[in-house]
């Protein structure tokens, strides 16, 4: 498939999207958005489907490609999943991320290689890259964006510089709204009682080894730990 657009003309095919996409969403009515459907996910691949693939997957994969939202994504904007046996698609989108950046004051976010202003911004460029990753299943049954091809695809079709994403982690968020990060030594409290423990790893909850005799998970010095999960804003140092 020789696809490849002027960077002009993905400029106005994605404000045509952009705006296309505000103009008909019950959920999406401005930029930054507090909403989001499958419904809207369907409606920008149709879009996108439209704009750059000439109906390509409309034509040929009715009913096979189909949408999620997810909130326990915390590291990957997107994912696409295919499965050979019965050749159907999944596109997943990380509300987490997106609902989790664009606040007043946070740092600029880059999508691709490519500026984001806004969550709907950076939810095209998160589907474009997923529009590749579905076009290389389709045609090839396997993607990755580490390859070359994928990379020169990106680029022709979309004009992306990167393949990766720069949204606000549950990391990046925790060190700065709590000045907490993965090795301090942080407390919590439960039923009454304090635990002292090591701040091990930070998704939707923070993983806390709390030093225990009885634990089950052992370091290299012989020490025992509890693994807990607690709500990031429950820790102090």
């Amino acid at each position: 498939m020789g696809l490849r657009y002027s960077p002009h003309d993905i400029g106005d095919k994605t404000r045509e999207i952009y705006h296309q996409i505000l103009q008909s969403s019950k959920n999406i009515t401005e930029g930054n958005f507090t909403r989001i459907g499958t419904d809207d996910l369907r409606t920008i691949f149709e879009l996108y489907d439209r704009s750059f693939f000439d109906n390509f997957f409309t034509t040929n994969y009715v009913g096979k490609i189909s949408f999620h939202l997810s909130k326990r994504m915390t590291s990957a904007g997107g994912k696409t999943l295919y499965r050979k046996g019965t050749k159907t698609f999944e596109i997943g989108l990380s509300t987490t991320l997106i609902f989790q950046s664009f606040h007043d004051g946070d740092r600029e976010v880059k999508v691709n290689g490519v500026v984001c202003r806004d969550r709907l911004e950076a939810v095209l460029r998160i589907f474009e890259h997923e529009m590749i990753h579905l076009l290389e299943f389709a045609l090839f049954e396997k993607s990755s964006c580490s390859q070359p091809q994928y990379k020169i695809l990106s680029r022709n079709i979309f004009n992306h510089s990167d393949v990766m994403h720069q949204l606000i982690t549950q990391k990046e968020r925790a060190h700065k709204k709590y000045n907490l990060q993965v090795g301090d030594r942080v407390a919590f409290r439960l039923n009454g009682q304090t635990y002292n423990g090591i701040l091990a790893r930070i998704t939707k909850r923070a993983t806390v080894m709390v030093n225990n005799p009885g634990g089950h998970i052992m370091d290299s010095r012989g020490n025992r730990y509890v693994k807990w999960y607690v709500p990031v804003h429950f820790l102090g140092k």
